[in-house]
């Protein structure tokens, strides 16, 4: 009941519900003196306006369906893609996609996760699918842009991605994380500090914007304590970071954090009981506290699994010196100084040992080799800082990488070389220099490919 029926007295309650009663009875009689000249009216229109009529609803009703049903597939997708939550939106997009297979937002989606993923041939399937239908320009573009830096097309890539990245647009995090690589390959330090911190902010639980912190500090010369909290950082994140734990572990022993470090050894070795640098680190940090029984157990054990492990030769020759045993100490350096030919610093232990032994003439030539490489060594510490106030001097670039590819650093000569070619892709000395490598490397194929470049840069437009 009504408050105005509840407050009416028992009599005025009877009479309020016979005046409802008379008002829907006039109602219902005005229904039905207006119903036959409403039916006859119906009855002269013709039979096919009414089909018509019919027919429209329901396209009308069906394309509303689809529209509604549209939503609810892409709804949560979006919703997923927007808060990083990439597994959930696995399910959601392949129904969409399954659905509605024409729909190029679908395809884009289908692209962005493809990248997440890293699979590059699924990206550039969706991406020309997306692109077949329609699908927004602007926004396929930058998924073209992150394909392209993948792929070491830095020169189609960086432009587009630059103007993404300063109007926010999506894919944000990979966007960010794809100019961060280029400028820390491309040495613009100050430039990728941005975007690290801008992929940090929106892929939290991702370790490698500390590992890029990490990477930033030690081109700087950062003390140890800088790297020390990126790394540990990224362990929070990943635990199981093995290069994380051991470049950890080595600044704590550069910090003189012994304690700290040996933890960190122990850790990793628990993991790696084979691994013959961690056991010479552990021994480093023995000898530090003063337990030369310890560091002696260490380095014996890291030899017993590699033999010709260089640093723990080097530190095993180091204790021979130092209890007089100089024969043992010389042999041990001359493997070493073989193994590894271009380290001035074995060479200069070499020549140490040498002279203690009274062999002072070939103490005098390692001497001299010693120095020189310690020369070439400052020369290119010279180039590398060089390269730091100015990254587009590919000149420089190209000289560390010469002379890494002529001293053993083979892999770290490469990795210079390519990354010269990200940024000019016809630079003509770095594929000679590719060319004359793999041609050593008795690889024809490379050597070939990297001559055709070069003879080809050097035709004028």
């Amino acid at each position: 009941m009504s408050p105005r029926e509840q407050t009416a007295e028992p009599g005025q309650s009877s009479a309020l519900h016979s005046g409802r009663l008379d008002r829907r009875s006039r109602v219902f009689g005005l229904i039905v003196s207006f119903w036959p000249p409403l039916v006859t009216r119906l009855r002269r229109v013709p039979r096919w306006v009414g089909v018509v009529v019919l027919a429209t609803s329901l396209v009308v009703g069906y394309a509303g369906y689809r529209s509604f049903r549209t939503e609810q597939l892409a709804a949560p997708v979006r919703r997923a893609f927007a808060e990083a939550r990439f597994e959930e939106a696995r399910e959601p997009l392949r129904q969409w996609i399954e659905a509605r297979p024409s729909s190029g937002e679908a395809q884009y989606y289908r692209a962005w996760l493809a990248l997440v993923d890293d699979r590059p041939n699924e990206t550039a399937t969706a991406f020309r699918r997306a692109a077949d239908l329609g699908y927004d320009r602007r926004s396929l573009e930058i998924i073209r842009a992150i394909y392209q830096a993948r792929a070491h097309q830095v020169q189609a890539a960086e432009p587009i991605l630059l103007k993404a990245f300063e109007e926010q647009r999506e894919p944000r995090a990979e966007v960010a994380r794809e100019l961060a690589r280029i400028f820390l390959e491309t040495y613009r330090l100050t430039q990728a500090a941005p975007a690290i911190e801008r992929y940090r902010e929106l892929r939290p639980a991702d370790p490698q914007p500390y590992l890029w912190r990490i990477e930033i500090a030690s081109r700087m010369s950062d003390p140890p304590a800088v790297l020390i909290r990126n790394y540990r950082a990224a362990l929070e994140r990943s635990p199981d970071l093995e290069k994380a734990r051991i470049g950890l572990a080595e600044q704590l022993v550069k910090d003189q954090r012994f304690d700290e470090a040996v933890r960190e050894y122990r850790r990793y070795l628990a993991d790696h009981p084979k691994d013959a640098g961690a056991m010479v680190g552990l021994g480093r940090c023995a000898l530090r506290q003063g337990n030369i029984e310890a560091a002696v157990r260490a380095f014996e054990d890291a030899l017993a699994v590699a033999p010709q492990h260089p640093e723990a030769l080097q530190e095993v020759a180091q204790l021979d010196i130092r209890f007089g045993r100089l024969d043992r100490a010389c042999q041990r350096l001359e493997t070493l100084t073989r193994a590894e030919p271009f380290r001035h610093e074995y060479h200069y232990a070499y020549a140490q040992a040498l002279k203690l032994a009274g062999r002072d003439a070939e103490a005098r030539r390692e001497s001299k080799t010693a120095a020189q490489l310690r020369d070439e060594e400052d020369r290119m510490l010279r180039v590398r800082s060089k390269i730091l106030l100015d990254p587009k001097d590919l000149n420089s670039r190209l000289e560390v990488a010469r002379w890494m590819l002529g001293h053993g650093q083979d892999r770290e000569g490469l990795k210079w070389a390519h990354e010269i070619l990200g940024t000019d892709p016809h630079h003509v000395p770095t594929h000679e220099l590719l060319a004359g490598y793999y041609e050593k490397q008795r690889n024809a194929g490379l050597a070939n490919y990297h001559r055709m470049m070069a003879d080809r840069g050097r035709i004028p437009d």
